[in-house]
This record gives C-alpha cells, structure tokens and sequence, in this order.
C-alpha cells in the first residue's frame, strides 16, 4: 500500500504543542507568583483563564497529531497487507484522510476514543470511568461519528467536483475507531464490531481490512483519472498536472 502524509504539516503541528504548552506553563508560574502579592493579585485569575486555554490547545494538537500511535500511523497498520493499487493520503488533501482504492474514494473519520462506546439511535456515548476524569481536558469529544463523518465526506466531494467536473467519483464516508481498547456496543450490535449507522459504516480499527475486501468491486478508474485523483489528494495543482 502506498502511503503519502503531509510531514511539514505535522512537524508545525508539533511545535504548536509544544510552544504553546511553555508559554502556558509560564502564564501559570507567573499567575501563582502575582497571586501572593495583594497589589497584583487580580492578575492571577486572567493569567489562571490563559494558561487554561493554552493547555487545552497543546493537548488537542498533542493527541491528535504529536502522541504515539498517531491517526495516520493507526490507520497504516490497519490496512497493512493492500497492494500497491490502495493509496492513503493523510493531512495532504482537503480532509485529514482519504483512501483511494482501485474504484472507490473514502473519507475516513479516525476517532481515537477507547472503554466502550455506546450508539443508541443519534446519541452517543462513552462509559465514565476514573481514567477519563483526570484525562477530559486532553481528550477530543466523542461527537456524533456518523454525522461528522458525512460532513468530511461532503467536504472532499464539493472539492473534488469543482477540480474534475462529472469526473468526479462519489465519496464513500467511513468511520473507525483505532484504539485498540474501543469496544463498541451498536444498538444492532453484531460479533465483529461493525454496524451501519445513517448509511455510514462504523467500525473497529482491525476490522477496516475486511470491510474493504467485502465491498462490490466496481469499475475501476482508468489510468488517467487515477493519476490526476493521486496528484489531487497530495494537495498539488490538477491543472498543471493535466497541462503536463
């Protein structure tokens, strides 16, 4: 399978996380030293409100794109095994992810939550436990996955119909959660950890491989669409590819 991910982008992302978690350990330190001098102490809560801000912006950058297993990283182990004619874009195209396979475009929606996560209806939920307490500054909302997932995907298919026109191929939405440690319990829950839910598959990282190989093979895209989609999804210009 072959792999393109945006590395400048992650580095920036980075280094976002890690300025911004020094500046707001430094607001904090300043707002614990003013608030032991009366003359200054209203000070302490502004600088407490700032720290707390940066905190939770070097958090969401630290989980989502610094912290070991990243999206991308999880997402390559789970489709370990595809040829060459499968091809992942990660932070390169107008949404985080994208798979490109021999007919058919997906627009992966990574959630990284884990413990058991429950869908009944449109609401869904994660069990508490002490864990996520201490960890809920740092951790993204679960949201409703089906929802957003559509929302990407309709991104990527207003993107890809004003670049190709009625060449432009339907966008297939899919969501996965890739910790390893997510159970999820589906109102129409089935044994192997996947379920359709508003027309949109949610599933267990392990089980993305089998999803793909049990889906209809369709007319696959010819040579020249697959190259000026491959050059799209990499986040460089299709017209000076097609003026090549």
């Amino acid at each position: 399978m072959r792999v393109t991910v945006n590395e400048p982008f992650l580095r920036r992302r980075a280094s976002i996380a890690r300025w911004t978690t020094l500046i707001g350990l430094g607001i904090l330190f300043v707002g614990l030293l003013v608030s032991f001098n009366q003359q200054y102490y209203y000070l302490s809560l502004p600088a407490l409100i700032v720290g707390f801000i940066l905190a939770n912006i070097s958090g969401f950058n630290s989980n989502r794109y610094v912290k070991e297993p990243r999206p991308d990283q999880s997402l390559v182990k789970s489709l370990k095994g595809f040829d060459n004619t499968y091809h992942l874009f990660s932070y390169t195209a107008p949404i985080p992810h994208v798979l490109l396979t021999p007919s058919r475009v997906y627009a992966l929606l990574v959630k990284p939550q884990d413990g058991v996560i429950r869908q009944q209806g449109n609401r869904w939920r994660r069990d508490f436990n002490v864990r996520r307490f201490f960890l809920f500054f740092g951790e993204e909302g679960l949201g409703t996955p089906p929802r957003e997932a559509h929302g990407v995907a309709d991104r990527l298919q207003s993107e890809l119909e004003e670049a190709f026109g009625e060449e432009a191929p339907p966008v297939e939405p899919l969501v996965v959660f890739t910790n390893p440690k997510a159970q999820l319990v589906m109102e129409q829950s089935t044994e192997d950890d996947e379920v359709g839910v508003d027309d949109v598959p949610v599933l267990a990282g392990p089980r993305l491989k089998k999803h793909l190989r049990a889906q209809p093979k369709g007319d696959t895209f010819n040579t020249d669409l697959r190259r000026r989609l491959v050059t799209f999804l990499k986040g460089e210009d299709v017209s000076q590819d097609d003026a090549e």
